[in-house]
C-alpha cells in the first residue's frame, strides 16, 4: 500500500458533474484516484458518480483523501457565503 503525493489541486463537491458520495466496500483490488493508493479487497472508500456522462463511472477516493475533499469543499462554501 503506497501511498503517493496527490498531484494537481484538490477537488471540490461544488459542481454540476458530480453526484452524491457514497460510502462503499472495495470488491477487487483498486487505486485512489487522486494519491494512488491501493484499495484491498474488503477495505471501504468513497465513490462520486460523475454524472453528466453517458455511461455511469465513479471515481474512487481513500478516506484521507476524501477528508482533503470535504474540507475544500467547506472552505469553498464559506467563500461563497462571504459574497
Amino acid at each position: 500500500m503506497s501511498k503517493g503525493k496527490p498531484k494537481g489541486p484538490t477537488p471540490s463537491l461544488i459542481s454540476g458533474t458530480n453526484g452524491t458520495p457514497k460510502r462503499a466496500s472495495v470488491k477487487r483490488k483498486s487505486a485512489c484516484k487522486r494519491c494512488k493508493t491501493t484499495l484491498e479487497k474488503g477495505t471501504t472508500c468513497i465513490d462520486i458518480p460523475q454524472s453528466g456522462r453517458g455511461v455511469s463511472s465513479k471515481k474512487r477516493y481513500c478516506n484521507d483523501c476524501f477528508k482533503n475533499i470535504l474540507e475544500k469543499t467547506k472552505s469553498d462554501l464559506e467563500e461563497l457565503s462571504s459574497l
